[in-house]
């Protein structure tokens, strides 16, 4: 090997557990919630009629997206339920699960009049979450995963916040990774503290997408659905509207939700507690369409995003590299053996258009290298740098 090639793989071994970290995250996502045949669809009828019986509106709406998640769904309504600010609603919408949670949430709306429940024929999590927001009516909205479960002090913290902070457009708060035998707290890379929009366009948005001062293009804003609480008029403006997106889906509409905001309050506040406990087994799973996926979200926030500042449309590029190398990690992991997994790396990759518009020169040096390779076709060398990364 030429000495030049030796000390750019070298450079690579530095730091590789971040990218192959959000690659897993975004496959945890996504493996949970895959689809399956439909069960019975709720007719527009019984939809517009649930829509009418709906009562004044409270502060807040809770939207539980289900799919096939009967071991966990009574410990994540159970902490809803119980919480210590019992004025809310909640929406649960079954997205044609094939498991008990159907049974499972027809019996808690039996006890609970709180509970509101939608039956949908099976179109993914987006779809289940704009079910759910056409009906919410609360002044707040947010969203809770259905393997997953609160603290049950959240809504109360949230009100606080509200009252506190003068309402502002969206409340961020921290979060706690559940693992089997352990629990470990999501790093918040954001001081907390109230932002008006000044604030917000000094300190987050030009590092909110792509920090480049993190490790592989790392975001400083966690970009997740569910640490957050949404004024319900800016949450239905900028909800994500494409929903063949069943991949990283939370991208889609929470940077852009940030940006539009007029507000925010970072809490310090560990209230949230996402399942991990069976990380193993999902993040073994293989996608087949992770690119095309990740470029229809790629595709989505450019038109959404990338027009509103170049700052933005810098980072967006950022964003899209960092899509490029998750997608050539995903191959390897799947294609252990270099020879496979070359030759799907140049199917699959080569001819991608965020290759192509994916542009090198705002990019730090690390992934300007593997993105230089590979628009190169050097699918050897990109496979020897990825293997150093992911070591």
């Amino acid at each position: 090997m030429q000495p030049y090639l030796f000390f750019i793989l070298l450079s690579f071994a530095q730091d590789g557990a971040s990218c192959a970290g959000r690659l897993n995250e975004v496959f945890r996502q996504h493996c949970r919630r895959e689809t399956t045949r439909p069960v019975g669809i709720q007719t527009q009828r019984d939809f517009e009629s649930l829509q009418n019986r709906k009562g004044d509106k409270t502060m807040f709406s809770i939207i539980v997206p289900i799919y096939n998640t009967e071991k966990y769904l009574k410990r994540c309504l159970d902490s809803i339920l119980n919480q210590t600010c019992p004025e809310f609603e909640l929406i649960l919408v079954d997205d044609g699960s094939t498991d008990d949670s159907p049974a499972i949430c027809n019996s808690y709306a039996q006890r609970d009049s709180r509970i509101t429940v939608i039956h949908k024929e099976n179109k993914g999590l987006v779809s289940a979450r704009n079910t759910g927001l056409r009906m919410a009516k609360g002044d707040y909205i947010c969203y809770v995963d259905s393997d997953d479960y609160i603290d049950l002090t959240l809504l109360e913290v949230m009100q606080k916040y509200i009252i506190s902070a003068n309402a502002p457009d969206i409340l961020i708060f921290n979060a706690i990774r559940q693992y089997p035998d352990r629990q470990l707290p999501i790093p918040c890379r954001i001081e907390t503290g109230f932002y008006d929009k000044e604030r917000l366009e000094r300190e987050i948005y030009p590092y909110m997408i792509i920090d480049k001062t993190l490790p592989y293009l790392g975001e400083r804003l966690y970009p997740v659905a569910w640490n957050k609480v949404y004024k319900s008029a800016l949450l239905k403006a900028h909800y994500c509207r494409d929903e063949r997106i069943t991949l990283a889906e939370d991208n889609a509409f929470v940077y852009e939700c940030v940006y539009c905001a007029e507000s925010a309050y970072f809490c310090r506040e560990s209230l949230y507690y996402y399942n991990r406990c069976e990380e193993d087994s999902m993040s073994l799973r293989y996608n087949e369409d992770f690119l095309e996926q990740l470029s229809l979200v790629c595709q989505y926030m450019k038109q959404h995003l990338g027009c509103r500042s170049a700052i933005l449309a810098e980072q967006l590029n950022g964003f899209t590299a960092n899509t490029l190398m998750n997608a050539v990690l995903s191959e390897m992991e799947h294609y252990p053996q270099k020879k496979e997994a070359v030759q799907h790396i140049r199917r699959k990759i080569s001819g991608s258009i965020l290759l192509k518009e994916c542009r090198l020169k705002s990019l730090p040096l690390k992934p300007k290298i593997f993105l230089f390779m590979l628009k190169m076709r050097c699918y050897r060398l990109v496979w020897h740098l990825a293997k150093l990364n992911a070591a």
